[in-house]
């Protein structure tokens, strides 16, 4: 596709080519973008997409001639966009493709938009969401703010009125705003607050999605309502905006990964637009130089000045420190205390060698918790030539309460339970075991530890002597060798230690089990005069069990190399020199 050279040299693709040399500074995710979009232009005639350029226009000039500013020192002045904000826009409303029937359709349908707080998302968000209802081509066009609120969707409501109260203009051409609901009386079009708690969420057609803060979401309740109810639109679209957030196990962060995937070419959707604002891994967050990364609006609605009397309040209160990195760097940040920092953990994240368990002796280890709760079984390897043990963990849940724990560990087991493991020897085999019904079925428990105690020679399985019941009995009717392991402090202490020097010196192979990293990020470890110490579940945030019946196995090698030991010194035949 040939771009004309007046186009080229306005201010989204001005944007676009600044980036691209580095003279506007931003993050890697955004550098990705822009190569997205010169991809998307060089392969446009192929795909047989095109560039409306009046479209894309007409979104930039509607913000410019009919809106003004309604807060601040900018009140009363006109709605000027910045560049980063012309650039995403422009490619939303420009980029057109043919649906089944040959007609011309917008071709974004998802923008996933990572921006930090006071960067104008709020103000942004409400008027495209008033272009939307008038100038978008749809009859009777509804649309939506979603949030786990209707509060927090009001905000963005609540601006959109304001820009129609304060414009006589906007009132001329057919705006009205009512207490629930914004319309547009010459397309009969709407916009409307709605939260996770909103009375009712039926006879929903939405045309426009806005989802606001994602990363708040405890699920996708919301998300998917509004999105499955536009199936009859001609060219919906869902636009998810948010600053990171608290929650690294949450939707946003899953569905954040999976824009990254597009970002980098893993997975393709020409129909998603991803804008993510955030510092790249390696930036030193304290650098007020790479602020600008997560705040392409720097020196217009957020100063620098601004920024450094945040970040000194934060220098000063470490426990501010989270809140400046999520709400103005947008750095996903674990919101627990870690017990074993996550960077200890990601370099633990390496591929198990599985022919070690069988090959070096291993042990188990069974947490069985309640039957409504989620068991685990672990198994870990003694230690090859250089000290690294492998750990494996399969961790059940009863199928009928993924839904409900999901929202109340605002954590994805429905994916979990559809994710297959590294080497996986079948479809069921994957991180999170869904039983059938609503306790977790001790059945399949038993068969996995029944496989694998005799498939990699297993010396034995320590226990939780307390849910143990019918369950033990049938492992030792299969000739399973049981210790039961008592759950004190004193018992805890040496395999937690262990544990601990284990993951932080990097002698520990764990694989990409996404389970057994929340849950360590949970983990609250409780220790004595004495410096005993033991991960207490009824203080930890997060279920645990995959970490507690890891340390059970840890017990259990231990023990034996223990007696192994004593066994060298007390027999006769064996030469100690010194």
């Amino acid at each position: 596709m040939q771009i004309p050279t007046e186009i080229q040299q306005s201010i989204p693709f001005q944007y676009a080519a600044e980036v691209k040399s580095g003279k506007i500074v931003t993050g890697l995710r955004i550098k990705q973008a822009i190569d997205r979009f010169y991809k998307l232009i060089e392969d446009a005639d192929a795909k047989g997409y095109w560039l409306d350029y009046k479209k894309g226009f007409a979104v930039i000039r509607f913000f410019e001639k009919l809106l003004k500013h309604t807060k601040g020192k900018s009140a009363g002045k006109p709605f000027l966009l910045s560049p980063h904000q012309q650039f995403t826009l422009f490619n939303i409303y420009a980029w057109q493709t043919l649906n089944e029937s040959g007609e011309p359709i917008r071709l974004i349908r998802n923008v996933y938009e990572k921006v930090a707080k006071k960067n104008g998302k709020t103000a942004v968000e409400a008027a495209d969401g008033l272009f939307s209802m008038a100038f978008d081509g749809e009859e009777g066009a509804e649309v939506y703010v979603g949030a786990t609120k209707e509060e927090q969707a009001k905000l963005c409501f609540n601006q959109a009125s304001e820009f129609i109260n304060k414009s006589a203009l906007l009132q001329e051409l057919g705006f009205r705003v009512y207490q629930k609901e914004i319309k547009f009386l010459p397309t009969n079009s709407f916009m409307k607050p709605l939260g996770g708690d909103s009375k009712t969420q039926d006879g929903i057609n939405s045309h426009k999605t806005i989802i606001d803060e994602y990363h708040a979401h405890r699920d996708d309740s919301v998300k998917e309502n509004l999105e499955s109810s536009s199936a009859a639109r001609k060219q919906p679209i869902t636009k998810t905006i948010t600053t990171a957030g608290t929650n690294v196990h949450g939707v946003c962060k899953n569905f954040e990964d999976s824009c990254i995937n597009i970002l980098e070419g893993v997975s393709e959707d020409d129909t998603f637009l991803i804008m993510i604002h955030d510092l790249d891994k390696e930036d030193d967050w304290e650098d007020s130089k790479n602020w600008i990364k997560a705040n392409p609006n720097m020196g217009v609605t957020v100063s620098l000045d601004f920024m450094e009397k945040e970040f000194q309040k934060a220098k000063n209160q470490p426990s501010k420190i989270p809140n400046f990195k999520t709400k103005h760097l947008n750095m996903w940040v674990d919101g627990v205390s870690e017990w074993i920092p996550s960077k200890y953990w990601n370099e633990c994240m390496q591929p198990i060698q599985e022919e070690n368990f069988a090959k070096l002796g291993n042990c188990g280890g069974l947490d069985l918790s309640t039957t409504t709760d989620i068991t685990a079984y672990a198994m870990i390897s003694n230690p090859d030539a250089n000290g690294v043990r492998d750990l494996k963990v399969w961790c059940f849940c009863p199928k009928e309460t993924i839904e409900k724990r999901s929202k109340e560990d605002r954590v994805p087991y429905q994916y979990w339970a559809n994710l297959k493991r590294e080497n996986a020897v079948d479809e069921k085999d994957t991180y999170l075991i869904a039983t059938e019904g609503n306790m977790v079925d001790y059945s399949e428990v038993e068969k996995v530890v029944i496989n694998q105690y005799y498939k990699n020679t297993t010396k034995h399985v320590e226990y939780d002597r307390k849910f143990s019941g019918s369950l033990v009995q049938n492992l030792m009717a299969e000739n399973i060798e049981l210790s039961p392991f008592t759950q004190t402090l004193m018992n805890y202490t040496s395999p937690t230690k262990e544990f601990m020097r284990l993951v932080m010196s990097g002698k520990l192979r764990v694989g990409k089990n996404p389970i057994l990293k929340w849950m360590l990020s949970g983990c609250v470890a409780i220790t004595d005069t004495n410096e005993n110490i033991r991960i207490d579940k009824s203080r930890s945030t997060k279920r645990i069990d995959g970490i507690i019946a890891s340390i059970m196995a840890l017990a259990g090698t231990m023990a034996i190399e223990k007696e192994s030991e004593k066994s060298i010194y007390n027999n006769p035949d064996v030469e100690i020199t010194f």
